[in-house]
């Protein structure tokens, strides 16, 4: 089905809004938050990384980057009972944090996302892709 309402309007997705603003905020607490204890990530030209591994290599990335997101739009979302899958655009502006140019990336993206217990959703798979620049 078509995401046609804005992200925020959907419980699905409350988790990947809170993926942004953790990423923005450089905030590593808030973003494990949204991840389920067995979240992979498989990042651009890189191994999948979990579980101690993706913490450290999730906050490094938040410890060396400010990240401005210039877009972020979500194209698709499918839940099937306790399961939903998410793809996305996004542009942002990488500027590292020890001081230099900022670099503007563009990709799409999937998260597969898992409902909990208690009804909410987490993000336990993301992969994404950046478009060549």
């Amino acid at each position: 089905m078509k995401q046609d309402r804005p992200i925020s309007a959907n419980p699905v997705l409350a988790p990947v809004e809170r993926e942004k603003a953790a990423v923005a905020a450089g905030d590593p607490a808030a973003y494990f938050a949204v991840l389920t204890e067995d979240a992979i990530f498989m990042p651009p030209q890189s191994l999948a990384k979990s579980g101690e591994e993706l913490r450290n290599w999730l906050s490094a990335f938040l410890r060396n980057f400010q990240i401005e997101w210039l877009s972020f739009a979500s194209t698709e979302l499918e839940v099937v009972e306790s399961l939903a899958y998410h793809t996305f655009t996004y542009t942002w502006r990488a500027t590292p944090r020890a001081g230099g140019e900022g670099k503007v990336a563009s990709g799409k993206g999937l998260h597969i996302l898992r409902r909990q217990a208690d009804g909410s959703w987490k993000i336990a798979r993301e992969i994404w892709n950046a478009v060549p620049s």
